[in-house]
């Protein structure tokens, strides 16, 4: 089933390129875990997903010039050394995938075009903008976001500063606009738009099947698992993060971004979205009647935009004005309290990580195993107490 101004989907010829972009939180973990995991078998079908990891960051990063808080600046190699997996497979559609390739400039995006060649097809994954609006502020509370939903709401559905979050978030967000600027560098038959449906939930999967040619259901029978799957927060569990970033910002001397990103995001957060199920009570993060009308007037612009620039539409462009189907009139009030093992689990997970034992303290048990693992495991354990003692006796300047 096609909506009314669908293009389809083209399946790529051998030795070209799909390249896909983002948006963030629109199926692209999904995808990316699914590649990750079938990389050998994929190979044997004539695509190459190149590298070892689950995307392109390290590589996307290097090629673009961006820092982030996860890998730092990368040196230009790592994206040369994908670029040459590539080349080494010329019989094979490349495939490279990393969501904050959207924040591409024209200069990046010229670089891009003249290390994959002219047959580049960039693909962008969008879905409703009221849904998308959620899951941005819910992501933006993994990265240490302080402003209840309701407020950022505000913030976003106004004028766009040049520079901030807000700015960050419509780079990031602005669907037409991203799109405009590939179709220009490659021309608008180059570039594809997936809108995710809830009515039709294999659709992601099966456009990449097609793009790519690979036989159906050969990436959405991939298992899955809870931490890549990269569920959505409730509303509890985004409002008991949100409240410890506060705490964060406001003390007089926090520790650094990047340390506090690390217990938090790979540690508290990554225990509760792989090991808890969310309660009923909780509730889904929606924004309140009048905002929700007004994110979904964006988003009837930005499918208008999208069949006016001219680029190919894989499924119902509609869905992108799509509201709620239950919202409330007001915005809620917040969590008196929250659950007590939801508040445990955070503890456990941000502990672990900051010890380096992973989400569960379960990486000293696989370390255990090694040959040598006792002296490492002791010496680590020595120098942290050393430290702790040598802070312990040390007065705060």
């Amino acid at each position: 089933m096609t909506a009314a101004g669908d293009r389809g989907v083209v399946p790529l010829p051998a030795g070209s390129t799909l390249l896909h972009i983002g948006l963030p939180k629109s199926g692209t973990t999904a995808v990316q875990s699914a590649a990750h995991r079938l990389r050998g078998q994929l190979l044997q079908m004539g695509v190459c997903y190149p590298g070892r990891n689950l995307n392109h960051i390290r590589a996307g990063n290097a090629l673009m010039g961006r820092a982030t808080a996860v890998t730092g600046s990368r040196p230009i190699s790592e994206w040369l050394t994908v670029r040459d997996e590539l080349r080494s497979h010329p019989g094979c559609i490349g495939w490279i995938s990393y969501e904050q390739i959207v924040l591409a400039d024209d200069d990046a995006v010229a670089r891009f075009r003249a290390e994959l060649g002219p047959e580049t097809h960039v693909v962008i994954t969008g879905r409703s903008y009221p849904s998308m609006f959620a899951s941005a502020w819910q992501q933006w509370i993994k990265d240490a976001g302080d402003v209840p939903f309701a407020e950022w709401l505000e913030a976003v559905l106004g004028p766009v500063p040049h520079e901030g979050a807000i700015a960050g978030f419509w780079r990031r967000h602005d669907l037409p606009g991203i799109a405009r600027r590939w179709a220009e560098a490659l021309g608008p038959d180059h570039v594809s738009v997936v809108v995710l449906d809830k009515e039709r939930p294999n659709l992601l999967f099966e456009a990449f099947e097609q793009m790519l040619s690979l036989p159906p259901r050969t990436l959405s029978d991939v298992p899955r698992n809870a931490l890549n799957d990269n569920r959505s927060l409730s509303r509890m569990e985004a409002e008991l993060l949100a409240g410890a970033n506060v705490h964060y910002a406001a003390s007089p001397r926090p520790p650094r971004r990047d340390d506090y990103y690390r217990l938090m995001k790979t540690g508290a957060v990554s225990a509760i979205l792989r090991k808890r199920v969310p309660g009923e009570h909780e509730d889904r993060i929606v924004a309140h009647e009048s905002a929700a009308r007004r994110i979904a007037e964006r988003g009837a612009q930005a499918a208008s935009e999208l069949e006016h620039i001219g680029v190919r539409i894989i499924g119902d462009v509609a869905v992108l004005s799509e509201m709620p189907g239950r919202v409330a009139a007001a915005a809620p009030s917040p969590f008196a309290r929250v659950d007590v093992d939801l508040a445990a689990l955070a503890v456990a997970g941000a502990v672990s990580s900051g010890l380096g034992e992973g989400i569960d303290f379960d990486t000293r048990g696989r370390r255990a195993a090694e040959p040598g693992a006792r002296r490492r495991v002791g010496a680590r354990a020595a120098a942290a107490e050393l430290a702790r003692r040598a802070l312990g006796g040390t007065a705060r300047a």
